[in-house]
């Protein structure tokens, strides 16, 4: 009697462990594509909420000019430099998971307003899943030759 309590006992540790938080992927997918343009409108616009939700504290960037920079530059800068000139379309955006770290890699162009001349850069974010919650913690952009 005592081995079956004690097996009983062990089954339900092992199924309680068993039975962590099912990653929901399609969720993940269209959350991560979305946050792909607002992130790009944060930077035209100067919107360090949308940063400060999307970007982990411990991300570290590279930049068009393959400059290192983190969250508190990326907020900084995109405040000083916003002037909603520009209409940034992301688009092109694949998504691969792996358990609970995604790769998503797209293209964005950057049209100017006033005058209709564009800009096209390519790029790879690493996104990780921590803390219930999606945030990248990488960034790498190439600006395409044109």
């Amino acid at each position: 009697m005592k081995i079956k309590s004690n097996f009983l006992t062990i089954l339900t540790v092992l199924t309680l462990f068993s039975c962590s938080e099912k990653m929901d992927y399609e969720s993940a997918n269209a959350y991560i594509l979305k946050s792909a343009q607002e992130w790009a409108d944060a930077i035209n616009e100067g919107d360090s909420l949308v940063i400060d939700r999307i970007v982990a504290d411990d991300f570290v960037g590279v930049s068009l000019r393959g400059d290192l920079y983190d969250k508190q530059t990326l907020i900084r800068e995109s405040k000083m430099k916003a002037n909603r000139s520009y209409k940034p379309k992301v688009f092109n955006v694949t998504i691969r998971f792996y358990g609970e770290a995604a790769v998503a890699q797209g293209n964005e162009t950057w049209t100017k307003i006033a005058d209709s001349t564009s800009t096209t850069n390519i790029w790879t974010d690493t996104w990780i899943y921590r803390d219930k919650k999606w945030q990248i913690v990488a960034a790498q952009d190439l600006k395409l030759n044109q």
